[in-house]
């Protein structure tokens, strides 16, 4: 898949709305980590992302004749689905709920390191102790964060959308992404510092 990667996120929607599902399937491949970056982050639930990722692509797919270029990058109209998926589904009480209680009890895996710290030296296993509890307590930091606050704050640091691009994602104005992205980052410092 070697010519796929070469080419830009245009030339696979072009690719893909003249009919060829090899370029739909490298636009699935090259953004599918993005999309279930934000809904997990949205609905708390690894399930639940791996179904928003699902039904993000398929109404990608089924819409990708509307999609105009000339309005906004692919990635920007794709994570728009993805929020939006994401947020119908938070939105029933079953899915507050699990977000309120947490998956723990269902085995999701927590974060991984690709070091094992028991084979370390003393030294560097408590150092890798030190940082997995930090990356914990940033995680539970996070959840704590209304939705709107997460996700721009996630399309920020880890999608690195600009400020524009975060606004028309969520619909709202790039002040608000401002605020939002401020706000987000005050109330984790403060979770952080107890």
């Amino acid at each position: 898949m070697g010519l796929f990667e070469t080419l830009s996120d245009q030339e696979l929607v072009t690719g893909s709305k003249g009919g060829s599902e090899q370029y739909f399937s490298a636009l699935v491949d090259r953004h599918t980590t993005s999309v279930y970056r934000v809904a997990r982050s949205i609905t708390g639930s690894h399930e639940e992302a791996e179904d928003v990722v699902q039904e993000t692509f398929l109404r990608a797919f089924k819409n990708l004749g509307m999609f105009d270029e000339s309005k906004s990058a692919f990635k920007t109209w794709l994570l728009t689905i993805a929020r939006n998926q994401s947020v119908n589904i938070v939105s029933s009480v079953k899915r507050k709920a699990l977000i309120f209680f947490g998956d723990r009890d269902k085995g999701e895996p927590e974060l991984e390191f690709s070091s094992n710290p028991i084979s370390q030296e003393p030294q560097d296993a408590e150092t890798m102790l030190s940082i997995k509890q930090q990356f914990q307590m940033m995680e539970k930091a996070l959840k704590k964060l209304p939705e709107r606050q997460r996700t721009a704050l996630l399309l920020k640091s880890q999608e690195n959308l600009s400020y524009d691009e975060i606004a028309s994602v969520m619909d709202v104005s790039v002040s608000s992404v401002e605020s939002l992205i401020f706000r987000a980052r005050k109330k984790i410092i403060g979770l952080m510092e107890r």
